[in-house]
């Protein structure tokens, strides 16, 4: 696997807003710190996904890596859900430092798996999601907000094939 990543020139130097350095990379991790950093602090992330007559589909959402793939927590049903299920190769996932928001990163990717809570065999997977994720962004696992009349939460896994990164690295 092969992850192509663009530094957008930041503001102050020559063709600032424009890509400026394109590496190869092979897993999240390679990423300089200050940008792994926006996956390792509670930065919600805005997840775009592809509704069925093609518009974009925008919501917030949390996000956890293992330094090679990113995953994403939904519940079964839910648009976010409809849309990675039938359109797994268009999803988008940006996270911008809640202290400076000259510093972003955005990652193009695919879900290359899906796992229901309800599945006998790894459904685990995505219950252990969500509480490390209500850990990471509320201070308390398990995670307290499920609809108190039911839900099966969905863990997807997006193989990143793009990012996009910006400030502070590199200036």
């Amino acid at each position: 696997m092969s992850i192509e990543i663009a530094d957008v020139i930041t503001p102050g130097h020559d063709n600032a807003f424009t890509i400026g350095d394109r590496v190869r990379a092979t897993v999240i991790g390679d990423l300089a710190p200050a940008h792994l950093a926006l996956f390792d602090i509670p930065t919600t992330a805005s997840v775009v996904t592809v509704n069925a007559d093609g518009s974009p589909q925008l919501t917030p959402n949390w996000v956890h890596h293992d330094g090679v793939n990113l995953f994403l927590n939904s519940v079964r049903g839910r648009l976010k859900d409809r849309n990675l299920r039938a359109r797994p190769g268009h999803v988008v996932v940006m996270l911008v430092n809640p202290q400076n928001p000259y510093h972003w990163i955005t990652v193009y990717g695919e879900v290359i798996e899906t796992v229901d809570e309800d599945d006998p065999t790894r459904g685990h997977l995505a219950t252990q999601s969500i509480d490390l994720l209500a850990q990471r962004y509320l201070g308390t696992s398990p995670y307290p907000l499920r609809d108190p009349n039911g839900e099966v939460r969905v863990r997807y896994t997006v193989r990143p094939t793009r990012i996009v990164t910006f400030g502070p690295v590199g200036g």
